[in-house]
């Protein structure tokens, strides 16, 4: 064994999230080094263990619709220099996703619903609905390394939005559907 993967080895040990704590700690950011990369300097972040329901986790900040259209403006000047806006809020609205992931050079950058796994007092109440957390995903558990976002794209992002990312729940959109449209007939909204 070399002494790359025997000390990825070790590090993976330390940071192992035990059952009893599991609870506490699943929204903990934690970067370790990754163990497909030759760069020993190539970090991704430690993916927390399944929820007991089974869905995906997701990585990500609470964010407000209206920080992400100013974060997209902003990318849109960045990417686009010199062009002009177009004047109309639903180009703006539509594009800001992609216009983030390009400013930022993320592999993936989309929005989502999650349940909040911890503490939620540092969650503006913009963010929730329904109990749930609008989410600017950058990764999910079930994705491979190689499009998980570097450390320094999370803390570009932490630092303009002023809050820290964390894991999530995913709550599936078609299970949001059936919350936000009673008449829709599938059971599992009677369960929520």
């Amino acid at each position: 064994m070399t002494s790359t993967a025997s000390q990825l080895e070790q590090s993976l040990r330390k940071l192992q999230i035990s059952e009893s704590d599991s609870q506490k700690t699943s929204t903990a950011v934690q970067w370790v080094p990754s163990k497909y990369s030759s760069d020993v300097s190539q970090y991704v972040l430690l993916r927390p263990p399944r929820p007991p329901c089974g869905n995906r986790r997701l990585f990500g900040f609470p964010i407000v619709k209206r920080e992400l259209w100013n974060m997209g403006t902003i990318a849109f000047h960045h990417v686009r220099p010199g062009k002009t806006l177009p004047d109309n809020n639903a180009y703006i609205a539509m594009n800001s996703l992609t216009f983030l992931k390009v400013y930022l050079g993320l592999h993936f950058c989309t929005l989502a619903f999650g349940k909040v796994v911890g503490d939620s007092k540092n969650i503006p109440s913009e963010c929730m609905s329904l109990g749930d957390v609008l989410l600017l995903v950058l990764w999910r558990d079930t994705e491979s390394e190689s499009i998980c976002p570097t450390p320094s794209q999370v803390r570009s992002l932490e630092l303009k939005l002023n809050r820290s990312p964390g894991w999530w729940v995913e709550v599936p959109a078609f299970y949001e559907y059936c919350v936000t449209y009673p008449t829709c007939t599938d059971p599992i909204h009677f369960l929520r």
